[in-house]
């Protein structure tokens, strides 16, 4: 039985009604994480260790003639773009908000993700 990303979704969702930073941190980071997996999943590349997988995902989504996988493509790159600074960038304040909205667009990833 394989685990099902759309957990870490669910994960970001209770580290977010904290008001700790570390926990807005992490609550972007799974959020991004389990709709990262199932993209890439969802394009064979399960087993693709290579470093650029992350922008190889990203770019096959956005590279795509279907309109509703270029935006998958366009929200995964602005998520993670959002994940990377709250992973590396310990000068950059998290709120409350940005968890939130990164929450939001993990969830509008998965609805287009489902549609297909």
């Amino acid at each position: 039985m394989s685990f099902d990303w759309k957990e870490y979704v669910e994960v970001a969702e209770k580290l977010a009604k904290e008001e700790n930073e570390g926990y807005l941190r992490s609550a972007i980071s799974r959020a991004y994480y389990g709709v990262f997996c199932i993209s890439r999943n969802k394009k064979n590349l399960k087993d693709y260790k290579e470093a650029d997988v992350h922008w190889k995902v990203i770019n096959i989504y956005k590279n795509s003639p279907k309109s509703r996988d270029k935006l998958v493509g366009k929200f995964l790159n602005d998520l993670r773009r959002c994940r990377n600074g709250a992973d590396y960038d310990e000068d950059k304040e998290i709120d409350k908000g940005e968890a939130e909205r990164a929450i939001h667009r993990a969830k509008e990833i998965l609805k287009m993700l489902e549609e297909k």
